[in-house]
């Protein structure tokens, strides 16, 4: 269930945060059109293009810029675009690494933020090689995205993956990610430990400094991406996969107070997928304008499998019964939920063998009811997951293949209009 690599057999191998998944946004103009997908080329993977990662995590800025993080061999590279992927500034490289590995997998990411002030923030994970346990890194650009700052470490010691950020209306930066520091130190007492920690904190600086880094709740699957979103009263919610007693992995949603001190929700469900192993298949959160939670995961579950949603209008303290989705034939996998402007979208893929898909459906009743999926983009190569990202109402597709490179797509605003790209 690892995602697939792209192989990359020229002199190169190998998402905002909370906008997969992110609060509503009511705003008007759209960005600009997007661009048809194209091949990569020798040149594009030369010049370090997004077109030659594996993995792409993208985000608008204010000003309808795209922005996009991603990895190639053992470096950390941002680029923009002003033309909705038409085309990209030139890469800016963050970080390279000469020991160990970038996380650059499908659910592990470099990710850039952009903040109210113009600043961007960009993340990182590097780790040793063959070893999962990692460090968080963040860099700053407070020149438009020409330079970045020295990384700095998230935290001194411990063991982190997975992180994931999302932004208040205030200008408050919450941070979420799983933390293995009492787990290793469980290990070193020779006791038993399941999963990872579940560690938080924020930033009102902008992520020149974070504040109140700790530990809120252990067992969390270590191999597993956490989804993020604001939820309407401006506290940030967090989903990710748990590990429930005799190593059953399934998911649990909890909001954040504001002090950072505490986690208020519950169980999203119970598939019963007991599992000594990792899935590296994380779930998807959005929050709609009228504080409804929406979940999407995968599961092997004794009790369901394939992919599900469900929604709580209790703020996590009751969650729908799931509804399932996806095409069991063509191993349907990695769904992404995101809430723009009073619809819901939800994506995942498809392999009938051949051809990989991007299904996509569409809810306008709150999750009540979803259109006939619909084919959005395909590719018989190897793909990235799909990621969703919004700006000012419209919402796009953004996913990397080996084959077509790069691709920006707008999803419909109705039933009727998705097309194949």
């Amino acid at each position: 269930m690892e995602s697939m690599a792209i192989p990359r057999v020229i002199i190169i191998s190998a998402a905002m945060f909370g906008l997969s998944g992110g609060a509503d946004a009511e705003l008007s103009a759209p960005a600009p059109a997007p661009a048809e997908g194209h091949r990569h080329s020798a040149l594009a993977c030369a010049e370090r293009k997004p077109d030659c990662a594996a993995t792409v995590n993208p985000a608008y800025d204010a000003k309808g810029k795209l922005w996009v993080a991603y990895a190639i061999e053992k470096t950390v590279y941002v680029a923009s675009s002003a033309d909705g992927a038409k085309s990209f500034s030139a890469p800016v490289a963050i970080a390279s690494v000469s020991d160990g590995v970038i996380d650059a997998h499908g659910d592990a990411r470099p990710k850039i933020v952009p903040l109210d002030d113009g600043s961007l923030l960009a993340s990182y994970t590097t780790r040793p090689d063959k070893q999962m346990i990692g460090t968080i890194f963040t860099a700053r650009s407070t020149d438009g995205g020409k330079s970045f700052s020295t990384p700095q470490a998230l935290l001194a010691s411990g063991g982190q993956r997975f992180e994931t950020f999302v932004v208040t209306p205030k200008g408050r930066l919450y941070a979420g990610w799983l933390d293995k520091t009492n787990a290793l130190k469980a290990k070193a007492e020779g006791k038993e430990f399941e999963g990872s920690g579940v560690a938080f904190a924020w930033s009102d600086d902008n992520g020149q400094s974070f504040a109140g880094k700790k530990i809120l709740m252990d067992h969390a699957c270590e191999c597993c991406r956490m989804s993020a979103a604001l939820d309407r009263d401006g506290l940030p919610v967090f989903l990710w996969r748990q590990v429930f007693d005799g190593n059953v992995r399934d998911h649990y949603a909890a909001k954040l107070s504001a002090d950072g001190a505490t986690l208020t929700g519950g169980r999203v469900s119970d598939d019963n997928w007991a599992i000594n192993s990792c899935p590296h298949h994380g779930p998807s959160l959005a929050v709609d304008a009228h504080g409804g939670w929406h979940a999407v995961w995968f599961t092997k579950g004794k009790n369901r499998q394939g992919l599900f949603y469900a929604h709580s209008e209790d703020s996590g303290k009751s969650f729908s019964s799931p509804e399932k989705f996806g095409d069991d034939a063509k191993a349907p996998g990695h769904p992404v939920v995101l809430a723009a402007k009073g619809r819901l979208y939800r994506v995942w893929k498809e392999f009938d063998g051949t051809t990989t898909t991007i299904p996509l459906q569409l809810s306008r009743d709150g999750g009540k009811s979803w259109s006939a999926p619909k084919i959005l983009a395909q590719t018989d190569d190897a793909s990235d997951h799909p990621e969703l990202v919004a700006y000012k109402g419209a919402a796009y597709l953004s996913w990397v293949t080996h084959k077509e490179g790069y691709r920006l797509l707008p999803l419909p605003r109705d039933e009727k209009s998705a097309a194949v790209r």
